[in-house]
This record gives C-alpha cells, structure tokens and sequence, in this order.
C-alpha cells in the first residue's frame, strides 16, 4: 500500500513535466536564408536606397555652364547586405486554430555610416478552417501573390508596389476564392509630406490604411482585384491672424487638414510547366508608402490657418514572362504615368520621387541558373525617364525630354 500511495504521488509530481514535455513537442522552428552577393553597375546617377541595390529612377540632366551632364557618371559596387535570415515557428492550437509565427531580418537597414539588421517581418497568425487573423508586419497586400521574377533587389518598383507594413488582417478562404481585409500603419516604408517622408501624417490622421482585396486561385491560374483607402493629416500646427489686446498678430493655431486617398489594382498570373506570365496594374492616388511615383498638394489655404489638398494620381503597370526552371529567361517591362491633379495646386506638391517626373518605362531582361540551393543570374534593366516642368494648373509635367540609365545586375545567392 505504502508503495502504491508512493507511485501515485511521484506520477502527479511528474504530470506538469510531462505537460511542459508534450507542449514543447508541439513548437517546431524552420530555420531559412540565403546569403546574397549582387554586384550592379550603373551608367548614370539614379534615385536609389539599400547603397544602390534598390534602383528606382535614373536622375534629371545636371547641366554645367560647358553644357555638361553632372549626374552621367557610371559607377559600380559589390554588396552582400541583401542576404537574409529567418525563423518559421509553427505552435500548439489555441481556440481551436493553429498557430504560426515568422520572424525576418536583413542587413539592409542604413545609417549615414552603418549597415544593420532591420525588421522585415514579424507576425504571429490563428488558422482555421475559413479564416486566418496575422497581426505583425509583413508584407502590404498590394504588393500580393503576384510579384515579378527578376534579379533585381527592387522587385520591379517603382512599377511594382513594394512595402512591409504593421497590420491586422484577416483572410476569409471560400472554395477557390479569397477575400482579405487587412488595417495598416507606417514604420519603413512612409507617406510624404511638409517635412519629408513620415509616419506622422497617418499616425496624427488616427485611422489606419485599409485595403480590401480579393484573389481567385485555381488550375495554375491567379487573379485578383483590391482597393486601398489611407487618409493623411498632414499638419497639426498652422498659422492664422487674430486680435490680441487689441493687437492683429500672426498665431500659431491647431488645425485638421486631411488628405483622403483611394487607389485600386488588379493581377493576374498563369503557370504552365516552364512558363509563366505575370501582369499587374495599379490605378491610384497618393501611393508614395508604396513607392509608387504619386503624391498630393496645397489646393487652397484658408483663413483659419488651415489647408486643403488635392491628390496626384498615378497609373502604373508591368508584365513579366519567365520560362525555364533550371536555366530560365525572362523579361520584365513596366510602364509608370503621372496623371496630374484634379485641383489646381498652389506650389510644388510633396511627391516620391523627384517632382517634375512625367512618366517611367522599363524594359529588363535576364537570365539565370538555378540548383537546389544556389542560383547565378544576370540582368540587364534600361529605365528611362521622361522629366519636364510641372504645371500648378493641373499637376502634369510638360515639355519633357528623356533620360536613361543602364544597369546591368549580376547574383549570386546560397540558400539554406
């Protein structure tokens, strides 16, 4: 009896480590990365970030008085901060939903001196049978299941749209149909305004960006539709006239301006053996989070010290056709337009990208080969952009001219 009594007090005694033992079973961690060498070369100065390996546009003629271009300088540079790391983490079931996480960096978060790690993505997500909810940052929804194939660490920007951003979402799986709401805000990839690039504008502005989107997948193919709402505030502080001691003096006051934005896209893709053909397009306003070439502007100032904008709308599109698995080609070419204003702005707009900006065109070959845990690939990408004089009366860009930038892209990449 004594032994009985005592057994069964050791198996109690025991029973939270089992527990802790069977709860640490259910965690899994994938480990994944590659280790990624680009070198590119340019032609002429361009519009750039991550030290040159995210290409955007090529920058305006800079005349000197002997009618010389400053900015047609080549250059060239080799870089391995694009190489990546990252945990997958799958988990016990809570509320009936399995759970997972991800956890990304690189190193190409930049100092005026420094490379260092920065966040890319960091979310933890409930499945169930219908429904996922992530919360973290990952990628925008815009930026989607359909994204060019291409070496460029640029993935096709400023044609493509490209952000990672902290969201709630929530996906709603329906047979070959997906509908998903996602709410958003701002930490890397910002909206612009009175003093730059900011999160401050959405942030003061209370709502998030929301987007709505809708994809169907079936039989190789993927198509899908989505609309995008942010509203900015721009300012706080403004600047009116007012009676003080019976003195009309210049006050500083608290002020609501606020510029609402509606953007829309629609994809498509289609998988057959070793070829595949990718197309998106992108109709929208004040897109510069996502860095699309777009923005807003002053429309009127009031005599409350208060402002009202107008937005620049954008359309940009691409295609991009791959064939091969092993040894594989492709081509990318993309098309981006401003489109101007509906209002008549007061002075230069806050825009991404350089503000008398017309219109973008890109056309990038590339081949590569690919093994299971290594690919070398090369790419050559001319973009051409036509620059003019912005017109305040409708917010397009006349009298342009053309300039080019070549750059062609070698990769090595290592995969683990």
């Amino acid at each position: 009896m004594r032994r009985f009594l005592v057994s069964i007090a050791i198996f109690f005694a025991a029973l939270p480590v089992i527990s802790q033992e069977q709860e640490e079973k259910k965690f899994s961690v994938d480990i994944y990365g590659f280790i990624r060498n680009d070198f590119y070369y340019d032609s002429r100065r361009s519009m750039e970030s991550a030290a040159g390996l995210f290409n955007i546009v090529p920058l305006d003629e800079n005349l000197n008085e002997l009618n010389e271009d400053l900015n047609e300088i080549p250059s060239s540079k080799l870089l391995s901060t694009a190489s990546r790391f990252g945990l997958n983490v799958k988990g016990p079931e809570v509320w009936g939903a399995a759970t997972s996480a991800k956890l990304e960096t690189d190193f190409d978060g930049f100092t005026s001196s420094n490379t260092m790690l920065r966040i890319r993505q960091a979310w933890a997500k409930l499945t169930w049978n219908k429904f996922d909810l992530l919360v973290g940052q990952t990628w925008h929804p815009m930026f989607g299941n359909v994204i060019p194939s291409v070496m460029s660490l640029s993935t096709g920007s400023p044609f493509q749209p490209f952000n990672r951003s902290p969201q709630v979402r929530v996906d709603y799986k329906m047979g070959n149909f997906k509908t998903y709401l996602a709410a958003l805000y701002q930490l890397q990839y910002l909206s612009v305004g009175p003093i730059g690039s900011s999160s401050e504008y959405l942030r003061d502005g209370i709502l998030p960006e929301f987007y709505l989107g809708c994809d169907y997948i079936k039989d190789g193919w993927i198509v899908g539709v989505g609309v995008d709402f942010i509203r900015l505030r721009p300012r706080v502080i403004g600047t009116t006239e007012a009676e003080i001691n019976g003195v009309q003096q210049e006050i500083s006051t608290k002020v609501s301006d606020n510029v609402v934005s509606f953007s829309a896209n629609a994809f498509a893709q289609y998988t057959a053996n070793k070829l595949t053909v990718k197309a998106k397009t992108v109709y929208g306003q004040n897109m510069s989070n996502l860095l699309l070439l777009s923005g807003y502007g002053i429309s009127k100032k009031n005599d409350d010290g208060s402002y009202e904008y107008t937005n620049l709308t954008n359309s940009t599109s691409w295609l991009n056709v791959t064939y091969g698995i092993k040894y594989q080609a492709g081509l990318f070419v993309g098309y981006s337009k401003n489109l101007g204003s509906s209002d008549e702005l007061l002075e230069t707009p806050y825009v991404f990208g350089p503000a008398n900006l017309d219109q973008v065109y890109r056309v990038a070959p590339a081949l590569s080969y690919n093994l299971k845990h290594w690919t070398v690939g090369v790419e050559y990408e001319m973009t051409t952009a036509a620059y003019g004089t912005r017109d305040l009366k409708d917010g397009k860009v006349k009298d342009t001219h053309n300039v080019t930038n070549n750059r062609i892209v070698g990769v090595l990449v290592y995969y683990f």
